[in-house]
């Protein structure tokens, strides 16, 4: 480009930003100029366009852009592009993984539900549960049979209806199927864990090119690939013979799965990435084309080089390059986990065959039955690991290709979630699979274990009665409980049925089966939970849900959802309000009952801010993000409104303390809220507050169409 340095009117120094000769974007009181390694979460980022708005301001002209865009920044464009898939990727596994977490609660109680103890039989009992492994064999071995499809599952649960026509082993199959169930969907959580936190680890990559030398890189990537779980539980399955597993204690195994848990058991398998931070050496490609290539003039780069760090350009290249090491470490995984699948349906099928020919009752003894108790379980185990990490390899070759895709729109997407799991505003692409993994589970309990149950228990007593053979309930009645080897401080007793059980049946003073029993019975117009303080207001008639004693629930149409200063900021970003009303007590700031944020002046020496109450830093990024679509306010209770304001200049918010209002005694926030803004109603609101009354009381609050409410929690 000849003569380029005639296309800059303006060169965009700082001297010219500070004699007022340059307008420039600024995020609170800060310019690119002023980011730094500390400051670096207050700006806006996220986007090119913001660094096409910051070049404009800095008197850049168009062709010159357009010629950024089309040549050294393209690849920098493409990877503002995998940064925002990859956000909303790893929020629809989030979704699911909390929705996988509801069902293995249910799961888990199908199964304790279901185990019949053999005290007077235990060698009928024995053959009894391997004939109900082999009755399920087809479904075990083979993907494409479901459970529902055999006939032995379909008798079980006729039989299970009546007092005396259920058998051992259709109560072996029953027992069998749950086990099953809980080990493959505890298999796909722990893959959704997996593909969550590596993506959010990703996604936590440093935003200041110091950032990782400054220890910043998240340790789940520096200790890849024994951080992930998956490959945990695979390196697991090949230490142990398949045939000889019963040899592996009870106490190894536990020890084992705690290791899988444990956060902490990884930090010594940090791998060595060279030194060299993520993202430098593709910013410092991009910035060497844009002088040699473009010819731009070295103070224009070095602008150009502050507006890719402040808007998070830096980091979405860190991003494309942890995408790729971890889609590269992930290529291999699926095929080890499938080869470790099928080494056990062989060992598993040897057994079974030899069984069939046998045909004895003395054939099963103690370890041969513990053995293919263990085998059938690691089987379900592996096949939802597996199910998941196939799919969630997929994905990430998929986002990983995108940062090489030259033809895809920069605006078209693949992913769309938002922050709020129970809402329904989740889109993934065509053949996206993770989802039905889930709910197979649910298929199961819905349709089998769940029915099945309650037939059950119109025959039996709940809880069970002395001499019931269901000895892993932990439910017990006023009798039972004497004899109860569990601790009595470790149970809880339901308000309606007066049995005690143990944290998987019983919520909020009621169990399981009761709260079934009250939901179905129930008109959906309040709470079915004892001592909810909540109100009716704040009951959901739509899905027939609190917003307290369900939580975590959110509703479209009620307009009511729950979260953390991140969730503020997504909606500030995607619903765009002209007006974001913030509480300020343990929502804004960490003040509690109407106290000042402000330390005594005796407590001052002890303060080295000079003040001793903390700011929420998440909701004053959102604060900083409002300014681009409204304004904000702070409505609260608290009457010490100078100390509030000095306090809010004290953090930067100099605008936002320029707008505090103290709601008087004995007046309703929304009610004040509809009369100190009555000339706006127009326009749309967002409202957030830690209590659940201040935002559900006021009925204005929850009819007018325009008013969004979000109950802060911090997680």
């Amino acid at each position: 480009m000849e003569n380029c340095s005639q296309d800059y009117l303006c060169l965009p120094t700082k001297e010219n930003f500070h004699h007022g000769r340059m307008k420039c974007v600024l995020d609170g009181n800060l310019s690119v100029f002023d980011y730094d390694h500390k400051n670096a979460l207050l700006f806006s980022q996220g986007d090119w366009s913001l660094i096409r708005r910051d070049l404009l301001l800095a008197n850049v002209n168009e062709s010159s852009i357009q010629a950024l865009e089309d040549g050294p920044c393209a690849e920098l464009i493409r990877a503002f592009r995998v940064r925002r898939e990859l956000i909303h990727y790893k929020k629809v596994c989030l979704h699911l993984f909390e929705e996988a977490r509801t069902i293995e609660r249910e799961l888990k109680q199908a199964m304790s539900f279901f185990f019949w103890y053999d005290k007077d039989n235990l060698e009928r009992g024995a053959v009894a549960h391997m004939e109900a492994i082999i009755s399920l064999e087809k479904a075990d071995i083979n993907e494409e049979v479901s459970p529902l499809d055999l006939d032995a599952v379909k008798i079980a649960m006729e039989h299970h209806e009546g007092v005396n026509s259920c058998e051992l082993r259709d109560r072996k199959i029953m027992y069998v199927l749950a086990s099953g169930a809980c080990m493959y969907h505890r298999g796909v959580i722990r893959a959704l864990h997996d593909a969550r936190d590596v993506a959010k680890a990703i996604c936590l990559s440093p935003r200041h090119p110091d950032g990782e030398a400054n220890g910043e890189r998240p340790i789940k990537l520096r200790a890849l690939p024994t951080s992930m779980q998956v490959e945990q539980a695979v390196n697991k399955a090949q230490r142990e013979n398949p045939l000889d597993i019963s040899r592996c204690t009870k106490k190894d195994r536990v020890k084992e799965g705690n290791d899988c848990n444990n956060k902490d058991s990884n930090v010594t398998n940090i791998v060595n990435d060279g030194g060299v931070t993520k993202g430098r050496i593709a910013m410092n490609r991009i910035l060497d084309k844009v002088q040699n290539e473009l010819h731009w003039p070295k103070e224009t780069v070095d602008f150009l080089s502050l507006s890719i760090a402040a808007r998070g350009g830096f980091k979405a290249l860190a991003i494309v390059e942890e995408l790729s090491l971890y889609s590269m470490l992930l290529s291999k995984l699926p095929g080890r986990v499938e080869k470790e699948l099928q080494r056990y349906k062989d060992a598993q099928m040897t057994v079974i065959d030899q069984f069939r020919v046998c045909q004895q009752d003395t054939f099963v003894s103690d370890d041969d039955l513990s053995a293919a108790v263990l085998r059938h379980k690691e089987i379900h185990h592996l096949n939802g690991t597996l199910k998941v990490c196939r799919e969630n390899t997929k994905w990430i070759t998929v986002l990983d290709n995108l940062v090489f895709n030259l033809t895809g729109g920069r605006n078209s997407r693949l992913f769309v979630a938002g922050d709020d799991a129970t809402s329904n505003s989740s889109f993934v692409p065509e053949g996206f699979q993770l989802g039905t993994f889930v709910s197979s589970s649910r298929t199961i309990l819905d349709e089998i274990l769940i029915p099945t149950m309650r037939r059950t228990l119109e025959n039996e007593s709940w809880p069970p009665t002395l001499g019931s053979r269901r000895r892993r309930v932990l439910a017990f009645d006023e009798i039972t409980i004497k004899d109860a080897t569990i601790g009595k401080k470790k149970l809880q007793q339901c308000s309606n049925c007066s049995g005690f059980f143990d944290s998987r049946w019983i919520r909020h003073q009621i169990c399981s089966i009761c709260e079934a029993i009250k939901r179905d019975q129930s008109d959906g117009s309040s709470c079915l939970f004892v001592g909810c303080k909540a109100g009716s207001e704040a009951y959901c008639s739509h899905d027939r849900r609190c917003f307290i004693c369900d939580a975590p629930h959110s509703c479209d149409q009620c307009r009511l959802s729950m979260g953390n200063g991140e969730v503020v900021t997504a909606m500030v970003e995607t619903i765009r309000p002209k007006l974001l009303l913030l509480d300020f007590d343990r929502t804004l700031c960490s003040t509690k009952s109407g106290s000042s944020p402000l330390p005594k002046q005796s407590a001052k020496r002890h303060s080295k801010e000079g003040y001793s109450h903390s700011l929420d830093s998440e909701l004053k990024v959102a604060v900083l993000a409002q300014q681009t679509h409204g304004k904000s306010y702070v409505i609260t209770r608290n009457s010490h409104k100078a100390e509030i304001e000095a306090f809010l200049e004290m953090h930067g918010l100099r605008d936002l303390a320029k707008n505090v209002h103290v709601v008087p005694k004995g007046v309703k926030k929304g009610a004040y809220i509809r009369d100190t803004f009555s000339s706006e109603r127009g326009d749309t609101f967002l409202f957030v507050d830690d209590c659940i009354r201040e935002l559900t009381v006021d009925s204005w609050l929850r009819t007018f169409p325009n008013m969004h409410r979000l109950l802060f929690r911090r997680y």
